[in-house]
Protein backbone atom coordinates (compact mmCIF):
# COMPACT_ATOMS: atom_id res chain seq x y z
CA UNK A 1 0.00 0.00 0.00
CA UNK A 2 1.55 3.41 -0.99
CA UNK A 3 0.66 6.24 1.26
CA UNK A 4 1.46 10.13 1.66
CA UNK A 5 0.97 12.27 4.44
CA UNK A 6 1.62 15.97 5.18
CA UNK A 7 4.35 16.72 7.29
CA UNK A 8 2.27 18.92 9.75
CA UNK A 9 0.47 14.81 11.03
CA UNK A 10 2.19 14.98 14.30
CA UNK A 11 0.78 15.50 17.86
CA UNK A 12 2.37 15.90 20.80
CA UNK A 13 0.23 15.20 23.82
CA UNK A 14 -1.20 18.18 25.47
CA UNK A 15 0.18 20.29 28.15
CA UNK A 16 -0.12 20.45 31.65
CA UNK A 17 -0.92 24.26 31.76
CA UNK A 18 -3.26 24.63 29.26
CA UNK A 19 -5.44 21.58 30.53
CA UNK A 20 -5.29 23.24 34.01
CA UNK A 21 -6.37 26.72 33.06
CA UNK A 22 -9.16 25.36 30.21
CA UNK A 23 -10.66 23.13 32.91
CA UNK A 24 -9.53 25.19 35.90
CA UNK A 25 -7.95 22.53 37.48
CA UNK A 26 -5.21 22.50 40.71
CA UNK A 27 -3.78 19.21 39.34
CA UNK A 28 -3.04 17.49 36.14
CA UNK A 29 -1.04 14.57 35.35
CA UNK A 30 0.44 14.23 31.62
CA UNK A 31 0.55 10.28 30.64
CA UNK A 32 0.63 10.96 27.32
CA UNK A 33 3.92 11.68 25.77
CA UNK A 34 5.91 8.22 26.95
CA UNK A 35 8.45 10.30 29.24
CA UNK A 36 10.00 8.55 32.65
CA UNK A 37 7.77 10.12 35.31
CA UNK A 38 11.09 10.11 37.79
CA UNK A 39 13.07 12.11 36.02
CA UNK A 40 16.79 11.80 35.13
CA UNK A 41 19.53 10.54 36.83
CA UNK A 42 20.86 12.77 40.02
CA UNK A 43 24.31 12.54 38.45
CA UNK A 44 22.72 13.66 35.13
CA UNK A 45 20.99 16.70 36.74
CA UNK A 46 24.07 17.61 38.30
CA UNK A 47 25.80 18.71 34.88
CA UNK A 48 23.04 22.22 34.61
CA UNK A 49 24.78 23.80 37.11
CA UNK A 50 28.21 22.78 36.56
CA UNK A 51 27.84 23.31 32.49
CA UNK A 52 26.92 27.43 32.92
CA UNK A 53 29.95 29.04 32.92
CA UNK A 54 31.38 27.07 29.10
CA UNK A 55 27.49 27.43 27.93
CA UNK A 56 28.92 30.81 25.79
CA UNK A 57 31.33 27.91 24.17
CA UNK A 58 30.40 25.85 21.32
CA UNK A 59 29.85 21.93 22.16
CA UNK A 60 32.34 19.24 20.72
CA UNK A 61 30.78 18.53 16.96
CA UNK A 62 31.73 15.29 17.23
CA UNK A 63 30.76 14.44 20.43
CA UNK A 64 34.09 12.12 21.05
CA UNK A 65 33.18 11.27 24.54
CA UNK A 66 29.89 10.72 24.74
CA UNK A 67 30.71 8.12 21.45
CA UNK A 68 33.25 6.40 23.70
CA UNK A 69 30.91 6.28 26.64
CA UNK A 70 28.38 4.88 24.26
CA UNK A 71 30.78 2.16 23.48
CA UNK A 72 32.04 1.11 26.42
CA UNK A 73 28.26 0.57 27.60
CA UNK A 74 27.23 -1.45 24.50
CA UNK A 75 30.48 -3.32 25.31
CA UNK A 76 31.03 -4.96 22.33
CA UNK A 77 33.92 -5.59 20.64
CA UNK A 78 32.34 -5.06 17.15
CA UNK A 79 31.34 -1.48 18.20
CA UNK A 80 33.46 1.52 18.41
CA UNK A 81 33.19 5.18 17.95
CA UNK A 82 33.80 5.00 14.90
CA UNK A 83 30.39 3.21 14.58
CA UNK A 84 28.31 5.59 16.53
CA UNK A 85 26.57 8.96 15.46
CA UNK A 86 24.88 10.89 17.57
CA UNK A 87 21.88 12.93 16.95
CA UNK A 88 19.33 15.82 18.60
CA UNK A 89 16.79 13.01 20.15
CA UNK A 90 17.21 9.86 18.04
CA UNK A 91 14.83 11.34 15.89
CA UNK A 92 17.10 13.28 14.31
CA UNK A 93 19.46 10.03 13.55
CA UNK A 94 15.77 9.11 11.24
CA UNK A 95 16.04 11.97 9.45
CA UNK A 96 19.70 11.52 8.35
CA UNK A 97 18.82 8.54 7.15
CA UNK A 98 16.25 10.00 5.26
CA UNK A 99 18.43 12.40 4.31
CA UNK A 100 21.53 10.05 3.26
CA UNK A 101 19.55 7.22 1.13
CA UNK A 102 16.01 8.37 0.22
CA UNK A 103 15.26 10.68 -3.17
CA UNK A 104 11.56 11.03 -4.82
CA UNK A 105 12.59 8.10 -7.03
CA UNK A 106 12.82 5.64 -4.25
CA UNK A 107 10.29 4.20 -1.37
CA UNK A 108 10.61 3.71 2.13
CA UNK A 109 9.04 0.79 3.72
CA UNK A 110 7.39 0.15 7.16
CA UNK A 111 4.42 -0.76 8.63
CA UNK A 112 0.82 0.84 8.85
CA UNK A 113 0.46 2.67 12.39
CA UNK A 114 4.07 2.95 13.24
CA UNK A 115 5.70 6.04 14.76
CA UNK A 116 4.50 9.30 12.99
CA UNK A 117 8.01 10.53 12.61
CA UNK A 118 8.93 7.42 9.64
CA UNK A 119 6.62 9.22 7.29
CA UNK A 120 7.67 12.68 7.67
CA UNK A 121 11.18 11.99 6.97
CA UNK A 122 10.25 10.33 4.23
CA UNK A 123 8.05 13.06 3.47
CA UNK A 124 11.00 15.41 3.76
CA UNK A 125 12.41 13.63 1.00
CA UNK A 126 9.69 13.16 -1.57
CA UNK A 127 10.09 9.51 -1.46
CA UNK A 128 7.11 7.46 -1.66
CA UNK A 129 5.61 5.64 1.33
CA UNK A 130 5.00 1.96 1.54
CA UNK A 131 2.76 0.53 4.07
CA UNK A 132 2.64 -3.40 5.23
CA UNK A 133 0.42 -5.22 7.38
CA UNK A 134 0.32 -5.37 10.95
CA UNK A 135 -0.82 -9.34 12.60
CA UNK A 136 -4.09 -8.50 13.48
CA UNK A 137 -5.03 -12.45 14.67
CA UNK A 138 -5.11 -12.77 18.70
CA UNK A 139 -1.72 -14.17 20.45
CA UNK A 140 1.37 -12.89 21.77
CA UNK A 141 2.09 -11.24 17.98
CA UNK A 142 -0.37 -9.41 18.12
CA UNK A 143 -0.58 -5.64 16.48
CA UNK A 144 3.56 -7.01 15.44
CA UNK A 145 4.76 -5.78 12.29
CA UNK A 146 3.70 -8.94 9.61
CA UNK A 147 7.33 -9.46 8.12
CA UNK A 148 6.46 -11.73 5.59
CA UNK A 149 3.85 -8.80 4.44
CA UNK A 150 6.86 -6.52 4.31
CA UNK A 151 9.22 -8.88 2.46
CA UNK A 152 5.98 -9.32 0.05
CA UNK A 153 6.35 -5.61 -0.12
CA UNK A 154 9.75 -4.58 -1.34
CA UNK A 155 9.91 -3.28 -4.58
CA UNK A 156 12.61 -2.17 -6.73
CA UNK A 157 12.26 1.10 -5.86
CA UNK A 158 12.82 0.51 -1.63
CA UNK A 159 16.03 1.85 -0.05
CA UNK A 160 14.97 1.95 3.48
CA UNK A 161 12.63 -0.18 5.66
CA UNK A 162 12.21 1.32 9.35
CA UNK A 163 11.02 -1.68 12.03
CA UNK A 164 10.02 -0.25 15.48
CA UNK A 165 10.97 -2.65 17.83
CA UNK A 166 9.20 -2.33 19.92
CA UNK A 167 6.84 0.04 18.38
CA UNK A 168 5.45 3.47 18.67
CA UNK A 169 2.47 3.63 19.13
CA UNK A 170 1.54 -0.42 19.96
CA UNK A 171 4.32 -1.38 22.16
CA UNK A 172 4.35 -4.78 20.42
CA UNK A 173 7.56 -6.17 20.21
CA UNK A 174 9.35 -9.02 16.92
CA UNK A 175 11.85 -11.28 17.97
CA UNK A 176 15.24 -10.84 17.49
CA UNK A 177 14.83 -14.09 15.55
CA UNK A 178 12.50 -13.53 12.71
CA UNK A 179 14.27 -9.99 12.45
CA UNK A 180 17.32 -11.80 11.67
CA UNK A 181 15.99 -14.12 9.41
CA UNK A 182 14.32 -11.13 7.93
CA UNK A 183 17.15 -9.22 7.18
CA UNK A 184 18.79 -12.09 5.81
CA UNK A 185 16.42 -12.64 3.11
CA UNK A 186 16.28 -8.97 1.46
CA UNK A 187 18.52 -7.39 -0.72
CA UNK A 188 21.89 -6.10 1.44
CA UNK A 189 21.03 -3.10 -0.59
CA UNK A 190 18.16 -2.23 1.25
CA UNK A 191 19.16 0.30 4.32
CA UNK A 192 16.95 -1.35 7.68
CA UNK A 193 16.67 0.69 10.43
CA UNK A 194 15.93 -1.30 13.49
CA UNK A 195 14.51 1.30 15.95
CA UNK A 196 15.49 0.42 19.72
CA UNK A 197 14.05 3.51 21.53
CA UNK A 198 12.17 1.64 24.18
CA UNK A 199 14.59 -1.13 24.09
CA UNK A 200 15.30 -1.14 27.71
CA UNK A 201 12.34 -1.69 29.24
CA UNK A 202 11.79 -4.88 26.23
CA UNK A 203 15.37 -6.17 27.22
CA UNK A 204 13.92 -5.99 31.43
CA UNK A 205 11.21 -8.47 29.59
CA UNK A 206 13.62 -11.00 28.34
CA UNK A 207 13.14 -9.73 24.81
CA UNK A 208 17.10 -9.57 22.78
CA UNK A 209 18.27 -6.27 20.94
CA UNK A 210 19.27 -6.79 17.84
CA UNK A 211 23.12 -5.24 18.32
CA UNK A 212 24.75 -7.91 17.68
CA UNK A 213 23.47 -8.04 14.37
CA UNK A 214 25.68 -5.33 13.30
CA UNK A 215 28.68 -7.86 13.20
CA UNK A 216 26.38 -10.37 10.75
CA UNK A 217 25.15 -7.39 8.52
CA UNK A 218 26.66 -3.93 6.83
CA UNK A 219 23.11 -2.98 5.86
CA UNK A 220 21.61 -2.30 9.11
CA UNK A 221 20.99 1.22 11.23
CA UNK A 222 19.87 0.61 14.86
CA UNK A 223 18.72 3.64 16.50
CA UNK A 224 18.42 4.30 19.93
CA UNK A 225 17.33 7.38 22.77
CA UNK A 226 17.83 8.89 25.81
CA UNK A 227 14.63 10.18 25.76
CA UNK A 228 12.82 7.71 27.67
CA UNK A 229 14.50 5.65 30.23
CA UNK A 230 16.46 8.36 30.69
CA UNK A 231 14.41 10.81 30.79
CA UNK A 232 16.19 13.42 28.57
CA UNK A 233 13.01 14.06 26.37
CA UNK A 234 13.67 18.26 27.14
CA UNK A 235 17.28 18.60 26.03
CA UNK A 236 17.17 16.17 23.32
CA UNK A 237 20.21 13.18 22.59
CA UNK A 238 20.18 9.76 20.95
CA UNK A 239 22.47 7.71 19.02
CA UNK A 240 22.74 5.69 16.12
CA UNK A 241 25.07 2.08 15.63
CA UNK A 242 26.12 1.09 12.11
CA UNK A 243 29.01 -0.16 9.56
CA UNK A 244 31.86 2.55 9.51
CA UNK A 245 30.28 3.40 6.01
CA UNK A 246 26.90 3.77 6.69
CA UNK A 247 27.91 5.87 9.51
CA UNK A 248 29.91 8.14 7.41
CA UNK A 249 26.91 8.83 5.13
CA UNK A 250 24.69 10.13 8.15
CA UNK A 251 27.78 12.20 9.06
CA UNK A 252 28.10 13.69 6.34
CA UNK A 253 24.08 15.13 6.78
CA UNK A 254 24.68 16.35 9.73
CA UNK A 255 25.22 19.98 11.21
CA UNK A 256 28.34 20.49 12.65
CA UNK A 257 26.96 21.55 16.28
CA UNK A 258 23.73 19.00 16.19
CA UNK A 259 23.78 18.49 19.94
CA UNK A 260 24.36 20.92 23.19
CA UNK A 261 27.13 20.47 25.42
CA UNK A 262 24.38 20.00 28.73
CA UNK A 263 22.99 17.10 26.54
CA UNK A 264 26.31 15.41 25.51
CA UNK A 265 27.26 15.76 29.46
CA UNK A 266 24.08 14.55 30.48
CA UNK A 267 23.77 11.48 28.54
CA UNK A 268 27.55 10.43 29.39
CA UNK A 269 26.38 10.74 33.47
CA UNK A 270 23.15 8.97 32.57
CA UNK A 271 24.83 5.76 30.57
CA UNK A 272 27.45 6.36 33.75
CA UNK A 273 24.90 6.00 36.58
CA UNK A 274 24.01 2.01 36.37
CA UNK A 275 21.90 1.99 39.84
CA UNK A 276 19.76 4.61 38.46
CA UNK A 277 18.95 2.59 34.99
CA UNK A 278 17.85 -0.23 37.65
CA UNK A 279 15.98 1.28 39.79
CA UNK A 280 13.82 3.22 37.10
CA UNK A 281 12.93 -0.18 35.74
CA UNK A 282 11.99 -1.59 38.74
CA UNK A 283 9.87 1.26 39.23
CA UNK A 284 8.31 1.11 35.78
CA UNK A 285 7.73 -2.65 36.36
CA UNK A 286 5.43 -2.19 39.65
CA UNK A 287 3.34 -0.13 37.84
CA UNK A 288 2.87 -1.87 34.61
CA UNK A 289 2.17 -4.77 36.69
CA UNK A 290 -0.35 -2.96 38.62
CA UNK A 291 -2.08 -1.37 35.58
CA UNK A 292 -2.17 -4.51 33.72
CA UNK A 293 -4.00 -6.12 36.19
CA UNK A 294 -6.54 -3.75 36.82
CA UNK A 295 -7.60 -3.11 33.58
CA UNK A 296 -7.96 -6.90 33.08
CA UNK A 297 -10.51 -6.66 36.16
CA UNK A 298 -12.17 -3.77 34.36
CA UNK A 299 -12.51 -6.31 31.16
CA UNK A 300 -10.64 -3.39 28.94
CA UNK A 301 -8.54 -4.69 26.27
CA UNK A 302 -5.36 -3.59 25.82
CA UNK A 303 -2.26 -4.52 23.93
CA UNK A 304 0.65 -6.24 25.51
CA UNK A 305 3.09 -3.67 25.56
CA UNK A 306 7.01 -4.10 25.57
CA UNK A 307 7.18 -0.24 26.31
CA UNK A 308 6.93 2.59 29.03
CA UNK A 309 2.93 2.51 27.88
CA UNK A 310 -0.06 0.50 27.46
CA UNK A 311 -2.48 1.38 24.06
CA UNK A 312 -5.94 1.05 25.56
CA UNK A 313 -9.09 -0.03 22.90
CA UNK A 314 -12.09 1.82 24.70
CA UNK A 315 -13.65 1.43 21.31
CA UNK A 316 -16.72 3.58 20.57
CA UNK A 317 -16.06 5.67 23.49
CA UNK A 318 -12.27 6.39 23.01
CA UNK A 319 -13.20 9.99 22.70
CA UNK A 320 -15.92 10.60 25.17
CA UNK A 321 -13.38 8.66 27.82
CA UNK A 322 -10.48 10.84 27.04
CA UNK A 323 -12.23 14.40 27.15
CA UNK A 324 -13.66 12.78 30.62
CA UNK A 325 -10.04 12.10 31.80
CA UNK A 326 -9.23 15.42 30.18
CA UNK A 327 -11.62 16.81 32.87
CA UNK A 328 -10.59 14.97 35.48
CA UNK A 329 -6.83 16.30 35.10
CA UNK A 330 -5.67 13.10 33.36
CA UNK A 331 -3.79 13.36 29.84
CA UNK A 332 -3.43 10.54 27.49
CA UNK A 333 -2.65 10.41 23.80
CA UNK A 334 -5.57 9.81 21.21
CA UNK A 335 -4.46 7.77 18.38
CA UNK A 336 -6.12 9.14 15.30
CA UNK A 337 -3.27 10.28 13.58
CA UNK A 338 -2.23 7.22 13.44
CA UNK A 339 -5.31 5.37 12.49
CA UNK A 340 -6.39 3.62 15.33
CA UNK A 341 -9.69 5.62 17.17
CA UNK A 342 -10.88 3.55 19.26
CA UNK A 343 -7.25 3.70 21.35
CA UNK A 344 -5.69 5.77 23.91
CA UNK A 345 -1.86 5.56 24.72
CA UNK A 346 -1.37 5.36 28.40
CA UNK A 347 1.88 6.63 29.81
CA UNK A 348 3.40 4.06 32.26
CA UNK A 349 3.59 7.08 35.31
CA UNK A 350 4.51 6.95 38.91
CA UNK A 351 2.32 4.77 41.22
CA UNK A 352 0.85 7.16 42.84
CA UNK A 353 -0.12 8.47 39.14
CA UNK A 354 -1.11 5.41 37.63
CA UNK A 355 -3.94 4.48 40.74
CA UNK A 356 -5.06 8.30 40.30
CA UNK A 357 -5.30 7.17 36.71
CA UNK A 358 -7.43 3.63 37.63
CA UNK A 359 -9.70 5.16 40.39
CA UNK A 360 -10.98 8.28 37.91
CA UNK A 361 -11.61 5.60 34.95
CA UNK A 362 -13.34 3.46 36.97
CA UNK A 363 -15.73 6.35 37.70
CA UNK A 364 -15.62 7.62 34.59
CA UNK A 365 -17.10 3.55 33.34
CA UNK A 366 -19.63 3.47 36.08
CA UNK A 367 -21.36 6.47 34.48
CA UNK A 368 -21.10 6.06 31.16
Amino acid sequence: MINKVSTNNYKPGLDIEYVKKKYKLSKVIKLASNENPVGPSKSALSILEKSQKNINRYPDGKCDALKKEVAMFISKSFVSPKNIVIGNGSSEILELVAKAFLTKQSEALFSKHSFIVYKLVSNFMNARIRESKLITKNGANYMSSDLDDMKNSITSKTKVIFIPNPANPTGAIITHKKIDNFISSVSKKIIIVIDEAYIEYACMRGHKSCVDLLRKYNNIIITRSFSKIYALAGVRVGYGLASEKLILALNNKRQPFNVNQIAQLMAIRSLKDKKFLTNSLKDYEICREYLTKELDNLNLKYIDSYANFITINFGKATQSIFNRLLKSGIILRPLDNYKLPNYLRLTIGTLGECKFFISKLKHILVKK
